[in-house]
């Protein structure tokens, strides 16, 4: 594994920002070492022949793509994306199974742009999309596109298989996801979400989040989140049901957060404050 570092500030912080992205994604990367010279060079936004500025050559089964970009060879770019047109690398590191690169250009809104328009287009599921940060998985893989006002960080891993479908109304006996594997931060500490957990209409200002849960079923949620709040140190105020609809309303750290979970027949909706 190899990794680039320039000798300013900015892009220090940069590359502990890239590093921390990377190790909880993917669980895969870590950075260190000598500045390197990018290699200016045309990206291309379309698969190219291998070995071309911008290209992508096969790689062995279980490993990404080779692209060249901007110069510099990225070893795991996943199956059948490319870099927006125009791309400049600031850096970039990874192994055979796992990248992390950061652009300067193009824009933030055109790298979102691409990958919006791209993932779908090549068979990809988009996970979340919060409007500065895409999580989306497929072919095994799982990236995520996280963008500032000045750059964007790129992150692809190979993916954990998806758990056994739980029973309907049973809590899920797999490992709780948190909010920053689906692209949520304003959360409370220690909020968790079912194993499986896919998110639609996520709204996520510093204020506190909401979303809406598509998976797993209602009751799967229910269940989990009744036994989850307890044992994570929330406090449940209301678990009241009528017409059809439960509502679960909790709090945190003596009222600093509140939270309701609305579950009717078809879907959930989770929406988090923040009080102080």
């Amino acid at each position: 594994m190899s990794s680039i570092r320039t000798a300013s500030s900015r892009s220090r912080r940069r590359l502990l920002t890239a590093s921390l992205v990377a190790v909880a994604l993917l669980n895969a990367i870590a950075g260190c070492g000598n500045s390197t010279v990018p290699v200016p060079g045309p990206a291309a936004s379309s698969p190219a022949s291998p070995g071309s500025t911008g290209g992508a050559a096969p790689s062995p089964a279980g490993s990404g793509q080779r692209v060249e970009v901007d110069g510099r060879t990225v070893t795991a770019v996943a199956p059948r994306l490319t870099f927006p047109a125009g791309s400049k690398v600031d850096m970039a590191f990874g192994d055979d199974t796992s990248a992390t690169v950061i652009l300067d250009q193009p824009a933030p809104d055109r790298v979102l742009a691409h990958y919006r328009a791209e993932a779908p287009a090549q068979g990809y599921t988009m996970v979340t999309d919060t409007g500065s940060t895409l999580h989306f998985r497929g072919y095994g893989w799982v990236v995520q596109v996280i963008t500032t006002s000045a750059d964007s960080t790129i992150t692809f891993g190979l993916d954990e298989p998806d758990p056994e479908p739980a029973t309907p109304g049973q809590p899920p006996a797999d490992v709780a996801m948190t909010g920053r594997e689906l692209g949520v931060t304003n959360l409370p500490f220690n909020f968790r979400f079912p194993p499986g957990t896919r998110l639609a209409n996520v709204s996520d200002p510093v204020a506190g989040a909401s979303f809406t849960l598509v998976a797993p079923d209602p009751q799967t949620t229910l269940a989990f989140y009744r036994q989850y709040l307890p044992t994570g140190f929330f406090d449940i105020v209301g678990d009241e049901t009528a017409n059809g609809t439960t509502v679960v309303r909790f709090q945190k750290d003596e009222g600093e957060w509140t939270g309701t979970i609305t579950v009717t027949a078809d879907q959930v909706r989770i929406t988090t404050r923040k009080h102080r």
